[in-house]
């Protein structure tokens, strides 16, 4: 009876000690796709955001949006009335220069929250960056919409900038996603409902 339980208690005994080393060097990845810091590190201070693994053109999205928010803000801050001539086929009057100012002033501010997070390492972070982009992006889309249909105002220019914005809205929202660990999330519950449905089909095959 005892040699018996020895192998199993061993068994048990290594994979503990495994998970412990493991643990302790912070080897293996997270949820949302990090490196964890090991325990070494910590208390030595080193600095192991080096070890982070991004998503393939999120920097590049980063720096592009990056400068889109703050080309359009200087446009309706300097020039809003040639601006606003250019993309709504309409003449501009003179009280509509402050609300495109004012425009551009509150684009002025996402325009630097973006380029604050470009040299971030941070997911949370990034994330977040990502997300306030999903939003605007969104609600911009919907007051065009809403806006536009009422007046009968769509052109080809304003279907242009509609198409991009709807665009860069599926873009911010999908790397958001990967940051946040939502997409390896949902498509790991999904292999793992494929796996059991495939598993109970050759089960009852």
């Amino acid at each position: 009876m005892e040699n018996s339980k020895l192998p199993g208690k061993q068994s048990s005994g290594d994979l503990q000690s495994r998970l412990k080393t493991r643990k302790l060097l912070g080897v293996g990845e997270c949820e949302d796709g990090s490196v964890p810091l090991s325990k070494i590190s910590q208390i030595l201070g080193t600095d192991d955001n080096y070890l982070q693994t991004f998503p393939v053109g999120l920097r590049l999205w980063q720096v592009t949006t990056s400068i889109v928010f703050s080309l359009v803000a200087l446009l309706a801050i300097f020039i809003p009335i040639p601006l606003f001539d250019v993309l709504f086929n309409t003449q501009c009057n003179d009280e509509s220069v402050l609300p495109i100012r004012l425009f551009g002033a509150a684009v002025t501010c996402v325009a630097l929250h973006c380029w604050s997070s470009t040299r971030s390492l941070s997911r949370p972070v990034i994330a977040w960056q990502l997300l306030s982009e999903s939003f605007y992006f969104g609600i911009l889309l919907l007051v065009l919409i809403v806006t536009l249909w009422g007046r009968g105002l769509f052109s080809f220019p304003i279907i242009l900038i509609i198409a991009l914005i709807l665009m860069s809205f599926a873009i911010s929202f999908y790397f958001y996603g990967v940051m946040s660990g939502r997409v390896r999330s949902f498509l790991r519950v999904r292999s793992t409902v494929e796996n059991c449905a495939g598993g109970n089909g050759n089960k009852y095959d």
